[in-house]
């Protein structure tokens, strides 16, 4: 019995897609998710009795076992009314009849459009090699059906999963039935059409392949028939491991011996047929376009160079297309992505559609070909073949000869006369640009305001301005919001992969993907490097490489260049003159480097921190030339030690954490990263009382001392001064190996205390300061400096001058420049306070070159110190200058200025006498001035 035995609607189930149901012509869906799932089970069962167990699983998972009979009998009476609504109650079903201990779905074969589709497409496959028409009929009446996977949201049921491949299967089957027939009545164009969609989700398919290549033949594009047979070659090798089949070659023979282009002579219009059509416009390179096309204009040989994704294709192609009026016999793009070692030459031969005949030598051949024509040649993705490239291109760029090569690599080619030029990322602007620029072709009218702008430029930036990078995140925008995109690459840009339909059979899928290609033959020394500096979010010095893979720095030199060569690494130089050069990876690099060393059980972050910790444990005494390279060091792998503070604070707090950060408060404020130092100050002292551990009574100290130091002269004094009593507690606890670093945070926290005028307090470092001392004459200068700073403040008597310039020079006998500085800016102050105001600038300008040869860069308080005598001793349009710079690191240490109404009333008497318009100017310059510059003006 069928499902239509009376006069009601005809039921058509349309199961190819979202389940729906058709009842006299009206559509529509299956409203709950259980129904939709027990139809979904019944219609892969059609004609079939179905258990009730089974749709008890169907509907409600494992938990099914437990539901009673009535709730099954209540949803398959649902059921019914979906599927015969006009069943009279009592009435049979003849749909969905029971049956002991089970259901059957009663439907005929074309009621179910996936039961029609299958019987269709075996219809339309038997009539393609007798009535190709009548074929094509069938098979486009039967892709009509197809709407989706099988089955709607059951499709990966695992019940459902052999009826669903079974379908898809049968799908692609009638595809190529339906391109096959298009082919035979002439619907080229369409076939080709349907081929790069079917390719793309398909691409191991031989048959369309074959397809492909057959229909660019009949159709007398040569070049194009034989790039595709490259393509397809190249995926069958690369996915499955083997060469194509006995079609695909034969139809390869014939091409090859099919008549080659007409003449070797100029024709009239250059032939760019090989190069990719333009999808985008190009954004951001027309410097680098013209700087190209005029080194071709000039060498024979140029090799763009660069990492991967930064957009050296669309580079090529683009001078290609404009220079192509520069060579009568053609413009050739030759993509190498998919040649293998042993196959560049037969990949470029099949490109220049070099015929079959001529020399038994492959390479006199094309040698011969190409020497006697005026042709640009480009050479992309060169990188995986490269030995095998050069040697072409060597044997290829005789004298003589009127070839140019356009080549694209991650790394040179290596030949004579080769002229590289390095592709560099986007700038910003730029790379804002190309991101609305594609974000408008997959959204259209998506805004620009402020936010959006925000959240492009901190994408922009998280990929490093790499165009393809960008390209990939903004396909992200139809399910994402900008600011969700952003903070996903900020995460990990190497996972950014492209959404829907490849644009190209080689065109890489995933960012992943482009970075594999570099990987895959590296050297077992460059791919441990690659993986272990992934660690470093930033620049990195080649120790700190060295130490990532317990190794001396000496060992690592020729892996670092190895790396950059091969572009997996940037070069970015040393950081201030006759520095130590720096190196890092791109986002999207580092990430890839990351996902290998979490894959290969590495844990190169471990390496980081422990190299991290011996840097900072290894800091040298207070004020000493030594101290100053150390801030130096830190500087250089400073994206290292913001990682490992962030790795032991704040992922994983501890006590070793705790410790990194009390040694590291001198170097940040006076380095121009005031608030940065309080912000790790106070989470390791939000660590201190949160772990269950002790941490130890020099840790605690430093750290308070530290704080309170940071917070009286960002102007919270009360809380300051609790720290700086906090942290004299907890110095008495000391052990004897740790009163050097106790003594020197002590002998720091004398300064703000100075600002203050807190004699008291200060009387209380300088006890505990010859406590901890214990007359040690080690000691002498840092307690003779808190002792001075707490008479100055106590009695600023002209007397203490002498003192201060014995203890200045004793201070620089003694390799403590912190303390030699301190000591002339309290001569300073003690000669402006006399009204000496000429001797204070000698004395602040020693201060000033004592600050730097202390390692202090950014030292706001010896500026204002240092502008202030200039303005007293009439030298305004100086002070001005000097005093601009002292505000502005004032201000970026979240500090206030200006620090006192007489600095105030100074600042305007010498604005009002030196005139608007001039001071501005003078104040202008000075904020941009450094303290190095000022110390040697």
């Amino acid at each position: 019995m069928t499902a239509q035995t009376g006069a009601g609607p005809r039921l058509r189930l349309r199961d190819l897609g979202p389940l729906e149901v058709e009842l006299g012509g009206v559509t529509r869906p299956v409203a709950a998710a259980r129904l939709e799932s027990a139809l979904s089970l019944l219609l892969v069962n059609a004609g079939r009795p179905v258990g009730v167990d089974a749709l008890y699983e169907a509907m409600w998972g494992e938990q099914g076992v437990a539901r009673s009979v009535s709730t099954l009998d209540s949803h398959i009476w649902r059921l019914r009314r979906v599927l015969e609504p006009d069943r009279e109650r009592g009435e049979p079903s003849t749909v969905l009849v029971r049956e002991l201990g089970s259901y059957r779905l009663v439907v005929d074969p074309d009621q179910a459009d996936s039961t029609r589709f299958a019987r269709l497409a075996a219809t339309a496959a038997e009539l393609l090699a007798g009535d190709p028409g009548q074929a094509l009929r069938i098979a486009d009446e039967a892709l009509g059906l197809w709407r989706g996977r099988p089955y709607g949201t059951a499709a990966d049921q695992h019940w459902a999963r052999a009826a669903v491949a079974r379908l898809e299967e049968i799908h692609g089957q009638l595809r190529e039935t339906h391109i096959g027939a298009l082919l035979a009545t002439g619907g080229v164009d369409r076939a080709l059409a349907e081929l790069e969609t079917a390719l793309v989700e398909e691409p191991l398919r031989e048959r369309l392949w074959a397809y492909r290549v057959n229909a660019y033949r009949q159709t007398g594009r040569r070049s194009q028939a034989l790039q595709a047979y490259a393509q397809a070659r190249a995926v069958l090798n690369t996915e499955l491991g083997v060469e194509p089949g006995a079609d695909l070659q034969a139809l390869h023979a014939l091409l090859l011996h099919d008549e080659p282009p007409a003449s070797p002579g100029p024709r009239r219009e250059p032939a760019i047929g090989t190069l990719p059509a333009p999808r985008s416009r190009l954004i951001g390179r027309e410097h680098e376009v013209i700087d190209v096309l005029e080194l071709l204009d000039a060498v024979s040989l140029v090799t763009v160079v660069g990492a991967a994704g930064c957009g050296k294709t669309r580079l090529a192609v683009e001078v290609a297309r404009r220079g192509a009026a520069g060579y009568p016999d053609g413009a050739w793009f030759v993509d190498l992505t998919a040649a293998s070692p042993g196959r560049v030459l037969e990949t470029v031969a099949s490109t220049l559609e070099l015929p079959a005949t001529g020399p038994a030598e492959p390479a006199e051949g094309l040698r011969r070909f190409v020497g006697a024509r005026r042709m640009l040649v480009v050479l992309d993705n060169c990188e995986h073949v490269l030995d095998d490239t050069a040697e072409l291109v060597d044997g290829l760029l005789v004298e003589g000869s009127t070839l140019t090569v356009l080549a694209t690599s991650r790394e040179p080619l290596a030949v004579d006369d080769e002229a590289v030029f390095p592709l560099e990322p986007l700038a910003v602007s730029a790379a804002v640009e190309l991101f609305l620029d594609r974000l408008e072709a997959s959204t259209p009218g998506g805004l620009r305001d402020t936010e959006t702008l925000s959240s492009v430029r901190s994408i922009a930036a998280a990929v490093d301005g790499l165009p393809l990078a960008l390209e990939l995140a903004a396909g992200r925008a139809r399910a994402y919001t900008l600011a969700e995109i952003a903070s996903q690459v900020r995460v990990d840009a190497s996972t950014l992969s492209r959404v829907g339909r490849s644009r190209g059979a080689t065109q890489h899928r995933t960012v992943r993907d482009a970075i594999d290609t570099s990987y895959r033959d590296l050297p077992t020394p460059l791919a441990a490097l690659h993986r272990a500096v992934g660690a470093v979010p930033g620049p990195f010095t080649a120790e700190l490489a060295a130490g990532l893979v317990d190794g001396a720095a000496t060992d690592v030199v020729d892996t670092i260049s190895g790396l950059v060569h091969r572009s997996l690494l940037t070069a970015l130089g040393p950081v201030r003159p006759d520095g130590t050069s720096r190196f890092a990876q791109f986002a999207i690099v580092r990430g890839h480097a990351k996902h290998l060393a979490e894959r290969a059980g590495e844990n190169p972050a471990d390496a980081r921190d422990a190299w991290v910790e011996r840097l900072i444990r290894d800091r040298p005494p207070l004020g000493s030339v030594a101290q100053a390279r150390w801030y130096q060091a830190l500087d250089d792998d400073l994206a290292a030690l913001r990682t490992t503070l962030q790795h032991l604070l704040i992922d994983g707090p501890s006590a070793v954490g705790v410790a990194l950060a009390a040694r590291l408060g001198l170097y940040w404020a006076f380095n121009g990263m005031t608030a940065e130092g309080t912000h790790w100050s106070q989470t390791a002292m939000a660590v201190c009382d949160a772990l269950p551990g002790p941490i130890r009574p020099l840790d605690r100290s430093m750290l308070h001392l530290r704080l309170g130091s940071s917070l009286i002269v960002q102007g919270r004094t009360d809380a300051g001064r609790d720290h700086i009593r906090l942290g004299i507690a907890e110095a008495a606890s000391v052990a004897d190996e740790e009163r050097p670093l106790v003594c020197a945070e002590l002998v720091v926290a004398t300064g703000p205390l100075r600002i203050i005028a807190d004699g008291a307090r200060l009387a209380d470092v300088a006890a505990t300061t010859r406590q901890i001392a214990g007359g040690s004459r080690a000691f002498d200068v840092l307690v003779r400096h808190v002792e001075l700073t707490r008479a100055f403040v106590v009695d600023p008597r002209l007397e203490l001058i002498a003192r201060f310039t014995t203890l200045h020079d004793d201070a620089c006998a003694e390799d403590n420049f912190y303390t030699a500085w301190s000591a002339a800016s309290g001569a300073a102050r003690l000669l402006l306070t006399n009204d000496r105001p000429a001797e204070a600038v000698v004395w602040a300008r020693t201060a000033l070159r004592a600050s730097l040869t202390a390692g202090l860069r950014d030292n706001p308080f010896v500026l204002e110190l240092y502008g202030t005598a200039l303005g007293m001793a009439g030298e305004h349009a100086a002070a001005l200058r000097v005093l601009a710079a002292a505000e502005a690191r004032y201000r970026d240490g979240q500090m206030p200025w200006p620090r006192s109404a007489a600095l105030a009333a100074l600042v305007t008497s010498m604005t009002a006498q030196l005139g608007s318009a001039a001071a501005e100017r003078a104040r202008a310059q000075g904020a941009r001035t450094t303290l190095a510059e000022f110390a040697g003006a």
